[in-house]
């Protein structure tokens, strides 16, 4: 401000004190109507239900198959290898239904996490226009240095200086601009493509919160005016370098009933259950006394790998056939769940050194020991449900194709090809990488919005590779044929 006062009395020796005074008073102004754009409200759950995994009408994709992506945290890095796992799958034929078609064509839905969720968006939003523009516009941009710019650009002083806009609105509207146009999830739901589950925390809850219909019934809010921009946002927005992203909690004001299995759990008071768990989240939100605003923040938090949301929603449903049941899925034979995790080795060089551990070492390690280890035991909890999830499938297509064919009605039934369910598990993980110069390459590339060019189209490269070497993957191939 000195500097512009003294560039003002050489250049506006008459004028200075009135162009400061206007100047001042616009940034006043606009400091004081700067807002973040508040979540709408609904007034009946049921509009929220169109957003879930029960397909819609004009789908094509096969009714038998269900085909599921999860893509983790970690920047560009995790958006570059989601990447190339979408375009793996766009180059890989199957025959479904006796129709030669793409494996991309079959997913069903994506849960993503933090930079996971700029490409589920993207390609939720514009399909197969990803393969197009999507590593020119994202992947290969510096978004870091831009985002970094326009934070302490003076342009953006007047509106950050207000209380309700801050950092993470700035970025928002920023990746409106870089990518998503200005689109709500209503044009997710228009595009007739996958469902795409954006994973953010709850600060306040310490726990997951997912942009789907039935997470946004409680809080009686409308998810499909709502901006993918500010969604990929809270997903990615890491405390400390962003701020929260702030939904206005409406409970109470639409039809939602608490259901149930909800209900039962609270007044049985097992307060060490997963039911009891998942039903006081749910009474949480419905205490707009305590909880009028929801601060979200980075997905990471509380799942890095967006595959705690498959387990809840089956889950607190009682079981894989009940919630296929619920979504008319009952068709359903081939269960698929690919795996994108691109986590970060943690950085353990001061073990060579006899000195205390730096501070920025100390906080790194701190932070990604817990979260790589959570992702362990998550995968491997997906693991022992998958192989439940294949049971219970089998179960209930078996007993229906019983009911329908037994003249007794007796609840009796064989397991037979017909109705036998299978699972497929797939991880793609740097890992799984057999070259070692080129794996521990890829382990160490930073979380950041902001890689080598180069080290995208390695990324891209080293998706496509563990999919091509993955047992899992080519036994689902051959058995879509």
């Amino acid at each position: 401000m000195q500097v512009l006062r003294s560039y003002l009395i050489i250049n506006c020796p008459h004028g200075w004190k009135s162009v400061i005074g206007l100047m001042l008073v616009l940034f006043v102004l606009t400091a004081c109507t700067a807002h973040y754009p508040i979540n709408d409200s609904v007034t009946s759950a049921d509009e929220l239900n169109r957003y879930t995994l029960q397909r819609e009408p004009g789908t094509v994709r096969s009714e038998e198959l269900l085909f599921v992506l999860t893509f983790s945290g970690g920047g560009t890095r995790a958006a570059a290898l989601s990447y190339g796992v979408l375009r793996t799958l766009a180059d890989t034929q199957i025959v479904i239904d006796g129709q030669s078609r793409r494996l991309i064509d079959e997913v069903d839905a994506i849960s993503s996490v933090s930079g996971g969720s700029f490409t589920a968006a993207y390609y939720g939003l514009f399909g197969d226009r990803i393969f197009e523009d999507f590593e020119e516009k994202f992947l290969k941009y510096d978004v870091q240095s831009e985002l970094t710019r326009r934070v302490i650009s003076p342009a953006s002083w007047p509106k950050l200086g207000s209380l309700y806009y801050e950092r993470s609105d700035l970025a928002a509207d920023y990746y409106d601009e870089l990518l998503f146009e200005k689109k709500t999830f209503q044009d997710i739901l228009i595009s007739k493509g996958p469902l795409i589950a954006i994973n953010a925390t709850n600060l306040a809850l310490g726990s997951q919160f997912s942009f789907i219909g039935s997470q946004f019934a409680p809080i009686c809010a409308d998810l499909s005016s709502y901006p993918v921009s500010r969604a990929v946002t809270a997903s990615s927005a890491v405390p400390g370098a962003f701020t929260s992203i702030i939904l206005k909690n409406y409970a109470g004001t639409c039809d939602f009933q608490m259901p149930e299995w909800a209900t039962a759990a609270l007044l049985g008071r097992k307060v060490n259950t997963r039911h009891y768990s998942h039903a006081k989240l749910l009474s949480d939100y419905l205490n707009t006394e305590e909880q009028p605003y929801i601060h979200l923040f980075d997905g990471g938090i509380s799942d890095n790998l967006g595959i705690r949301l498959l387990i809840n929603l089956t889950y607190v449903e009682g079981g894989i056939w009940n919630k296929l049941k619920d979504l008319d899925l009952v068709s359903t034979r081939k269960l698929v769940v690919i795996v994108v995790n691109a986590q970060k080795e943690v950085d353990t060089s001061f073990t060579k050194r006899d000195y205390s551990v730096p501070l920025l070492d100390t906080l790194g390690a701190a932070s990604a020991a817990p979260l790589n280890r959570y992702s362990f035991e998550t995968m491997e909890l997906l693991r022992s449900n998958m192989s439940r999830w294949k049971d219970a499938i089998t179960a209930g297509r078996c007993k229906e194709a019983a009911s329908r064919n037994s003249e007794t009605g007796k609840n009796t039934y064989r397991v037979t090809p017909a109705c036998a369910a299978k699972t497929y598990v797939i991880e793609v993980a740097f890992e799984m990488l057999e070259d070692e110069a080129e794996r521990e390459h890829l382990l160490h590339l930073p979380t950041s919005f902001n890689l080598e060019p180069t080290d995208v189209d390695r990324l891209t490269a080293a998706a496509r590779q563990i999919l091509q070497n993955s047992k899992t993957f080519q036994a689902l191939i051959k058995d879509l044929q």
